[in-house]
């Protein structure tokens, strides 16, 4: 997650900050909550959860009442209190119930799919916003109607991109620009837009396709200052993310003053998952430039906050469930609670979600090849040897079960980097993490088809469901790319004592 991981999640960024400026109901009301919900969060949480507080005393309505604690939740999240953003955004729910506010409600549930999401409860998640969905179609503006499903577009590229599709990420996040079109405010439209092309950018990263890449984050860096945003946390994260897009495209000059940006305002906010972003980026920039003493010093500060960020994230999560516990609604805080074992060393991604990307630390002994390629990495022979050993480890205990198990999370395990385990996989393993943790799973429920007779009779639901796929169909498409065949067909086979048949075939296909 990450954040997931976010860790997100990124999770740091939602679509579901729950701002209507173009509701007439109290433009000094809307005007105040705008400015704390874009700026102040970013800038000062605990100022901005005053202000908030001081919004819902002084409420006039149930209305402003709802987007009081609304915004209160917003601000709860962004400190990664999920429990208690979570507990708030359903109190908010009740009160916008109790006034059929369509509108609203749609919103409410908007945000919990991304809490829901951040925390790694994605069936949870995209129920939620399938419930919004469902209620936006109650709302008597049509244009509203566009708007939210342009937002639950939204938050459907943020699924796609914990899950590794890319593809579909962009095709949901142009969806969701189509809607965004018909959003009246300029200020809150340049917001949205610069955090869709934030999305658009890094998802054409995930596809390697670096120039596509910047190109979006050029956009979204117009975007955001055009928003009067430049100084946010949307904006450090976008900052971020284009000066990664230039390292890649050899433009450590320009990549260094987007990464001085998005340093102030991450140390200014003092938002660690942000930090544990541009601190590796540092490393990987000075490591580019051969500038030995910064890289291990920005080296150092990533590998600190990454371990003060997995610890904190322990305790977050802890006290979610503690919160969550206590409320009444204990059918849904049971499902959350039980989720909190896989997720107590998550590494937290940041963000989101919209959120897997490459991370590039460097060998910085080494040099460019004679053509300008890019050199390959070159780890030291203990560096690997540790490496291999802690992943036998990991693949006699089976974890890679868990649902919940990420790239972020097995690095974690680990105790290494994104760079180096990816550098293993491909070196060792010839698979990138996705291949490689679902031939894991494919054999682990190939092996007990074959050793345990009782697995013949299961549902193929069950299966996908003990091999840690995340649906039914995930785990039919995965099994049959590895195996050949459907789990049902493989099934019959073994039934019908094939094998030996049925093994020639699977190793002929690997």
């Amino acid at each position: 997650m990450m954040i997931k991981f976010l860790f997100g999640a990124s999770l740091l960024l939602t679509c579901f900050t729950l701002i209507s400026q173009n509701e007439k109901v109290d433009k000094a009301f809307d005007s105040v909550f705008y400015h704390i919900a874009v700026q102040v969060i970013s800038e000062n949480p605990h100022r901005a959860m005053l202000m908030a507080d001081s919004l819902y005393i002084y409420s006039t309505s149930e209305k402003q009442r709802y987007k009081s604690l609304m915004l209160k939740a917003d601000i709860l999240d962004k400190q990664e209190k999920r429990g208690e953003a979570i507990v708030l955004a359903r109190k908010a729910l009740k009160l916008a119930e109790n006034e059929k506010d369509y509108n609203f409600q749609s919103r409410i549930y908007g945000f919990l799919s991304t809490q829901y999401r951040s925390i790694g409860f994605y069936d949870e998640g995209k129920s939620a916003i399938q419930k919004g969905i469902e209620l936006s179609q109650n709302i008597e503006n049509k244009v509203q109607v566009v708007k939210y499903t342009a937002m639950a577009n939204e938050e459907l590229a943020d699924y796609a991109m914990e899950e590794g599709d890319f593809h579909s990420a962009i095709d949901y996040i142009k969806l969701a620009m189509m809607g965004y079109e018909q959003e009246e405010n300029p200020q809150f439209k340049n917001f949205l837009l610069a955090n869709s092309n934030a999305i658009l950018a890094r998802a054409n990263m995930g596809l390697n396709n670096s120039e596509k890449a910047l190109k979006h984050f050029a956009l979204a860096d117009g975007f955001i200052n055009a928003a009067e945003s430049g100084s946010s946390l949307w904006a450090a994260l976008i900052y971020q993310g284009y000066a990664q897009a230039l390292l890649e495209t050899k433009n450590p000059d320009s990549a260094k003053a987007y990464l001085d940006k998005a340093l102030i305002i991450s140390e200014n906010g003092n938002h660690g998952n942000l930090k544990q972003k541009v601190y590796e980026t540092f490393a990987e920039y000075y490591n580019t430039t051969k500038q030995g003493d910064s890289f291990t010093k920005y080296n150092s500060e990533y590998l600190a906050i990454q371990r003060k960020n997995t610890a904190k994230h322990k305790l977050l999560v802890n006290d979610a469930y503690n919160v969550l516990n206590e409320t009444p609604d204990s059918k849904t805080n049971k499902n959350i609670l039980y989720i909190g074992i896989g997720l107590s060393v998550l590494i937290i991604g940041g963000f989101i979600l919209f959120i897997k990307r490459k991370s590039h630390f460097k060998n910085s002994e080494n040099e460019f090849k004679e053509n300008g390629t890019r050199p390959e990495l070159s780890l030291p022979s203990r560096t690997e040897e540790v490496i291999l050993s802690n992943l036998e480890k990991f693949e006699a205990s089976n974890d890679f079960l868990e649902k919940d198990m990420s790239f972020s999370k097995l690095a974690g395990i680990l105790n290494t980097n994104h760079k180096y385990l990816r550098y293993i996989l491909k070196k060792y393993k010839s698979k990138d993490y996705n291949n490689y943790i679902n031939e894991l799973r494919i054999n682990y429920i190939l092996q007990k088809l074959k050793t345990d007779s009782e697995y013949l009779n299961y549902k193929i639901s069950y299966l996908a469901n003990e091999s840690g796929f995340s649906s039914h169909s995930k785990f039919s498409a995965e099994f049959r790319s590895m195996v050949g065949c459907s789990p049902s067909d493989y099934i019959d086979k073994l039934g019908n004592g094939s094998k030996e048949q049925l093994s020639e075939d699977y190793i002929s296909r690997n």
